[in-house]
């Protein structure tokens, strides 16, 4: 039950993590008339993150792969699903892809030290 309500409490903390952070974002977006796809940005980010850490969590609990190999195919699909996430929009003309580069990697890597901490901590609890 106590591991139950910790993974709990780390969905509810990425979620406001999120959601804080869109909306700070947002605001500088708009403050300096800066057009970029946010919502896909964040929406993108946030989904791999869970699909990641769901998946994670779940090769700890049953076993199915060795921890590394395993972290290490799951960086490799959300590398390249971030690739593919590029490509439509790079040929979307509506965003410049610069821009778009520009905000999403700091989400991505804000993202990526909650996961990192998150799986650290599970892996301290085996």
């Amino acid at each position: 039950m106590i591991n139950y309500l910790n993974q709990v409490k780390s969905f509810i903390t990425l979620t406001t993590l999120v959601v804080i952070v869109f909306f700070i974002h947002e605001f500088i977006c708009e403050l300096y008339f800066i057009d970029s796809p946010l919502k896909s940005i964040y929406v993108f980010n946030y989904f791999a993150v869970i699909f990641f850490l769901v998946i994670s969590k779940l090769n700890l609990r049953y076993k199915l792969i060795n921890i590394l190999t395993f972290f290490i195919l799951l960086t490799f699909i959300k590398m390249l699903s971030t690739i593919i996430f590029f490509l439509y929009f790079k040929s979307y003309a509506a965003y410049d892809i610069v821009i778009v580069v520009y905000n999403f990697f700091p989400v991505y890597f804000l993202l990526l030290i909650f996961e990192i901490l998150d799986l650290k901590k599970s892996l301290n609890n085996i």
